[in-house]
């Protein structure tokens, strides 16, 4: 659990930047046959847009320590985008889907796994869910 801290930390534009980078690496690992890693970096992109949601909602230029967590549960109730999300299936439906692929397992976290647990088709369904006209990157950044 984060502790709670005012200090600021990575600015919106460097989150935005990150979160690009990752969904394009991802793109680039599913292409080589590398599904976990492609995975493990498309869920840092998600992260960062609801992190990015967060400093939109609170009117923040950056990110405050307290919201460093990896837990995409806790970003989207803090985003403020809960309640709208749930209110779109489609969007709502891609969440829970990434939600219970990265519990897999009795919820391990991706990083602690070995890579052999996805195949190419939870890659592939996974950056759908994630940057597809439906995925959650797609929806956070319409509503910001």
């Amino acid at each position: 659990m984060p502790t709670l801290s005012a200090k600021p930390t990575a600015s919106r534009s460097v989150l935005e930047e990150v979160a690009r980078a990752r969904l394009e690496e991802a793109a680039v690992l599913r292409e080589r046959g590398w599904h976990a890693g492609a995975i493990y970096l498309a869920t840092y992109a998600v992260e960062c847009w609801l992190k990015i949601a967060i400093c939109h909602a609170l009117d923040w230029s950056k990110m405050l320590a307290t919201f460093t967590t990896h837990d995409l549960e806790l970003l989207i109730l803090h985003s403020g985008l809960e309640r709208r999300m749930k209110g779109n299936s489609a969007v709502y439906t891609n969440f829970r889907k990434i939600q219970d692929l990265l519990t897999r397992e009795g919820g391990t976290a991706i990083r602690y796994r070995v890579p052999s647990a996805f195949s190419a088709t939870d890659a592939e369904q996974f950056l759908e869910w994630v940057s597809g006209d439906d995925g959650v990157v797609t929806w956070v950044k319409k509503q910001l």
